[in-house]
C-alpha cells in the first residue's frame, strides 16, 4: 500500500512539474502576441506610459527591460536574448503581474528621482572587490539604493574622453568621483528642542526615507511623526545632488597638503578652481579660508552648479545613510594624519578625544584609542587604503559606492555659519566674517568676537569688521545660517535635517582631561556654532578616535588651518 501511495505521489509531482512547464512555454508564446493566459492578468509600461501591449524588441526604440514584479507568490525572469518573461510559480488562481519598459535603466525604488547626468559627469561602476572603475551602461543596472548600491559618476580630466559603454577607465583619467543623493523626504524621529546638556541616552535609530521627485508637493513636518522634504534639496529644487565622494583634494599638492598654495586673493582663488580633484588616496586641500574654499566651489563646475557643502546637504547624506538605503551604523574614522583621502582604521576606536592628539607612532595602543595613523602608506596594521576592501567600514553604504572621509580625515569647514546680530535679533542679519581680525572666513563682514584672543595671535579688538576680502553671497541656496548664541549648547537653533538638533540629548563627557559636549548618537562630539567660532565644522579629526563621526559637529573661527579641508556638492 505505502509503495503504490508512494508511486501515485511522484506520479503527481512529475504531472505538475509538466503542467508547469507547458504553463510557461504558453504563456511565453502568447505574451510574444501581447495577451495574457487565463490565469494571468499582464500589464505592460512603457516609462511611466501604460500601453496595452509588450513593446517588441524591433520596435522598442531603444527600450530595455526594467524590473517586473506579481502578486500571488509569483516572479518573473526575463530572458534579454529572446525578449521574452518566464513566470515563476504561477499558481492556479488569477495573478497580477506588471513589466516595466524604459530607454534607461531607473531604480523604481526611488520614485522618479533617479540620477541626473550633466555635462561632463561619466556614470560608473565600481568593482567590489578592489574599486577599480568601468564606465557604466545606462541601459543596465548601474545602482540600486534598496541594496545600498549608491549611483556613481566621475568627470574626467581635461583631454580624457569617454571610453564608451562597459569600458575600464584608468585612474589617472579620472578628475573627480561625485556620488547620488536623491531626493527624499523623512520621517521626523526626535522632538529637537534641546536647549543645553543634560542626561545622554543612545538614540541611534533607523531613519524613515521615501524618495520623490521636485514634482511632488514636498512635505512640510516640523513635529515627531510627520514628514518633511529634506531641505537639502528644496533650495535647488532638483531631483538630487551630487555630493564628493571624498574631501576636495589639491591637485598637486605634497605631504604638506595644500599649505604653500593658500590663495592670497579672490583672483587666485578663482583661478585655483582648476587644481580640484577629489579623488582617493590624494592629499585634502588645506589651508584655505572659507572665503576661499566658497569661491573655489563656485568657480569649479558652474554649469553643474557646483559649490561648497552646506550643513544641510551634510545632514542629507547623514540620514540617508542611517535609513535602510545605506549601512545605518557607526562609519568607521579615516585616521590617517598625513590626511589622505579614503583611508579607514583598521580597528573600530575604543575612546574619544586626547588633547595631546596621540598618534600611532607613541604606541599601537594610542593607535587602537584615538587613530592617527603617521604612516601615508597601507601597511594592514592599523589603517587601508581606498583599494583595499577592508576600507568600506569607512563607508556610507559599508561597500565602494558610498560616500568617504565623513568621519575623521580633517574637519571639513561648512558653508554655514552664525548670524552676525547686526539687526539685533540675531536672526536676520548677515553671516559673521569670523571670530576676529586674525581668525575669520576672509568674507567681508562682522567679527563676533573681535575682542577675543584665545591663542590668536596678532589679535587687535578695535577691528570691528573685514573690509578688504570677498563679498558675502546673497544667494539663500548656498549657505546655511544658525541664530545668534554666545552658547555652543543652545542645540535648538539648529535645523530639522542638517543632523544637528535631532542628535540629541547632548552632555558633557570626560575624556582623560578634557570634557567634551556629545551627542547621543555614537557619542559624536556636538558643538553648534556660537560667538567665539561662527563656523560650522563636521567629521571630526583624524586623531579624535569615537568622538569623530558622521554625526560630529563643532564651531570654528573660518580661519586657513592645516587641519580644515572642504567638500563639493553639484546641484542642477
Amino acid at each position: 500500500m505505502k509503495k503504490r501511495l508512494s508511486i501515485l505521489l511522484i506520479s503527481i509531482i512529475i504531472l505538475i512539474s509538466v503542467l508547469n512547464i507547458l504553463t510557461f512555454t504558453n504563456y511565453e508564446k502568447k505574451l510574444i502576441n501581447g495577451k495574457s493566459n487565463e490565469n494571468l492578468d499582464i500589464a505592460f509600461y512603457k516609462g511611466n506610459e501604460k500601453v496595452e501591449e509588450m513593446p517588441s524588441k524591433e520596435n522598442s526604440e531603444g527600450l530595455v527591460y526594467i524590473d517586473g514584479e506579481c502578486d500571488n507568490g509569483a516572479s518573473i525572469i526575463w530572458n534579454k536574448e529572446e525578449w521574452a518573461p518566464l513566470i515563476n510559480n504561477l499558481s492556479k488562481s488569477k495573478t497580477k503581474c506588471t513589466l516595466y519598459f524604459n530607454n534607461k535603466y531607473i531604480d523604481r525604488e526611488l520614485n522618479g528621482a533617479d540620477p541626473v547626468l550633466g555635462s561632463k559627469l561619466i556614470p560608473i561602476v565600481i568593482n567590489e572587490e578592489n574599486g577599480k572603475v568601468t564606465r557604466a551602461s545606462e541601459k543596465e543596472k548601474w545602482y540600486d539604493y534598496e541594496n545600498q548600491q549608491w549611483a556613481n559618476a566621475v568627470i574626467l580630466r581635461e583631454g580624457k574622453s569617454d571610453p564608451g559603454e562597459n569600458e575600464s577607465i584608468d585612474e589617472a583619467d579620472i578628475e573627480s568621483y561625485f556620488v547620488w543623493i536623491p531626493r527624499y523626504r523623512y520621517q521626523i524621529f526626535d522632538e529637537a528642542n534641546y536647549n543645553g546638556l543634560t542626561t545622554k541616552t543612545n538614540k541611534e535609530k533607523i531613519i524613515n526615507v521615501i524618495f520623490e521627485t521636485k514634482d511632488a508637493e514636498a512635505q512640510t513636518g516640523n513635529s515627531v511623526g510627520q514628514w518633511l522634504t529634506h531641505p537639502a534639496f528644496t533650495s535647488f529644487d532638483t531631483n538630487g545632488i551630487w555630493v564628493g565622494k571624498f574631501e576636495t583634494g589639491y591637485d598637486g599638492a605634497g605631504s604638506t597638503g595644500a599649505a604653500q598654495v593658500n590663495p592670497a586673493d579672490e583672483a587666485a582663488s578663482i583661478e585655483a578652481a582648476d587644481k580640484v580633484i577629489i579623488k582617493p588616496n590624494v592629499y585634502s586641500w588645506r589651508s584655505i579660508q572659507v572665503a576661499k574654499a566658497y569661491t573655489v566651489g563656485l568657480h569649479y563646475e558652474e554649469s553643474l552648479n557646483s559649490h561648497m557643502m552646506k550643513n544641510t546637504e551634510w545632514g542629507a547624506v547623514a540620514y540617508l545613510q542611517h535609513s535602510k538605503y545605506g549601512s545605518h551604523e557607526s562609519v568607521r574614522i579615516n585616521n590617517n594624519s598625513n590626511y589622505l583621502t579614503g583611508y579607514a582604521a583598521v580597528n573600530e576606536p575604543t575612546t574619544g578625544y586626547t588633547s595631546t592628539n596621540v598618534l600611532c607612532s607613541n604606541t599601537p595602543e594610542a593607535c587602537n584609542e584615538y587613530g592617527g595613523v603617521t604612516k601615508p602608506g597601507d601597511d594592514g596594521t592599523y589603517n587601508t587604503n581606498y583599494f583595499n576592501k577592508a576600507s568600506v567600514v569607512a563607508s556610507t553604504t559599508s561597500n565602494f559606492t558610498g560616500i568617504y572621509d565623513m568621519s575623521g580625515g580633517v574637519w571639513e569647514y561648512m558653508m554655514a555659519g552664525l548670524d552676525d546680530n547686526s539687526t539685533g535679533d540675531g536672526k536676520t542679519g548677515n553671516l559673521s566674517s569670523g571670530r576676529n581680525n586674525a581668525a575669520n572666513s576672509g568674507f567681508n563682514g562682522k567679527l563676533v568676537c573681535s575682542s577675543c584672543s584665545l591663542g590668536d595671535v596678532g589679535v587687535n579688538p578695535d577691528i570691528l569688521e573685514v573690509t578688504e576680502g570677498i563679498d558675502l553671497p546673497t544667494d539663500e541656496r548656498f549657505f546655511d545660517k544658525y541664530e545668534y548664541s554666545t552658547s555652543s549648547a543652545t542645540y535648538n537653533r539648529g535645523f530639522l535635517g542638517d543632523a544637528t538638533k535631532e542628535m540629541g540629548p547632548f552632555q558633557s563627557m570626560k575624556y582623560l582631561t578634557q570634557s567634551r559636549n556629545v551627542g547621543s548618537w555614537y557619542n559624536d562630539e556636538a558643538w553648534l556654532v556660537a560667538s567665539s567660532a561662527p563656523w560650522v565644522v563636521r567629521g571630526g579629526f583624524c586623531t579624535y578616535g569615537t568622538g569623530a563621526g558622521l554625526f560630529y559637529f563643532d564651531y570654528e573661527k573660518g580661519h586657513a588651518s592645516s587641519t580644515f579641508s572642504f567638500r563639493l556638492v553639484l546641484a542642477f
